[in-house]
C-alpha cells in the first residue's frame, strides 16, 4: 500500500464546504470529523505535528495494508507535510455504556479464527516494519468490509522507541516529552497485547512483554495454538 493516495488538504476542505460536518473529538494537535452525507470520517493534524510522519511510514513499510486499513481513502497533505487522513465509516466494536477498552462486542461480531488471524498478521507486519501498534484497544478499531481495521494511524512506535528509548526519523518528537513516549509505549504494548490475547483468544501471557525477545516469544505462543486455543 506504498502507493496510498495523497489528497491535497485545501482541495479536500473545499470539496466538503457545502456538507454538514460534525466534530467528533478534538484533542490538542488533532481532531476527528464526520461527514454524514458521505458517511466519511476525516482526521486533521496541526501543521508539522511531531507524529505526522508515522502513518505514512507505516503504509510504506507495509504495516498498514489493504486488509487492516482498507477503510482508508488517502492521506491529507499540504506544503508542510501530512495533515491527517480520510476514511470510510465502519462498525465500531464498542458496546454502549461499557468501557472503550471492553472487547465484548468485538468478540460477538467476529469469529475466533478471524481474531487470531488478525493478531498474527499484526505480529508478522510488526517484524517487517520493525515496530508495532501500541494502543491496541477496541476504540481504535473498526470492522469494515469484513476486515478488522485500525483507525488511529499514529499509534505505531518503532521497536527501538518501545524497548530501547531511542527513536527513528519518523518519530519526530523528543524522548523527554511530557507524555513520556518510551514509558507510555512500553507500558501500552505490554498491557494491550496481553489484554487482547486474554480477552479475545483466551491466551494468558504470564511474562512481561518488555523486550523484542519477549515480543517474539508471544508470537511463538500464539502460533503454537490451534483454532480452539489449545496447544498444537
Amino acid at each position: 500500500m506504498s502507493n496510498l493516495k495523497k489528497i491535497d488538504f485545501d482541495d479536500f476542505l473545499n470539496s466538503i464546504k457545502n456538507d454538514e460536518v460534525y466534530e467528533i473529538k478534538k484533542k490538542r494537535e488533532r481532531a476527528i470529523y464526520y461527514i454524514e452525507s458521505k458517511n466519511l470520517f476525516f482526521k486533521i493534524w496541526v501543521q508539522n505535528w511531531t507524529q505526522s510522519k508515522i502513518a505514512n511510514y507505516c503504509f510504506e513499510a507495509g504495516f498498514y495494508d489493504n486488509k487492516n486499513a482498507n477503510s482508508i481513502i488517502g492521506i491529507l497533505h499540504d506544503s508542510t507535510g501530512d495533515r491527517g487522513y480520510v476514511q470510510h465509516s465502519g462498525i465500531c466494536p464498542i458496546e454502549k455504556g461499557k468501557s472503550d477498552k471492553c472487547w465484548d462486542q468485538f468478540i460477538r461480531n467476529t469469529t475466533l479464527e478471524k481474531r487470531k488471524n488478525f493478531i498474527i498478521d499484526v505480529f508478522e507486519k510488526s517484524f517487517i516494519a520493525k515496530g508495532t501498534y501500541t494502543d491496541l484497544a477496541p476504540c481504535n478499531i473498526i470492522l469494515y468490509n469484513d476486515n478488522i481495521n485500525f483507525i488511529d494511524l499514529e499509534s505505531f512506535r518503532s521497536f527501538e522507541l518501545i524497548f530501547e528509548n531511542k527513536r527513528k526519523e519518523y518519530e519526530n518528537f523528543e524522548l523527554d516529552a511530557w507524555w513520556k513516549p518510551h514509558e507510555t509505549a512500553k507500558r501500552d504494548v505490554n498491557k494491550y497485547f496481553k489484554s487482547y490475547l486474554c480477552d479475545c483468544l483466551d491466551i494468558n501471557i504470564k511474562f512481561e512483554i518488555d523486550s523484542i525477545e519477549n515480543f517474539k516469544n508471544v508470537y511463538k505462543i500464539l502460533k503454537s495454538r490451534g483454532k480452539n486455543g489449545k496447544s498444537n
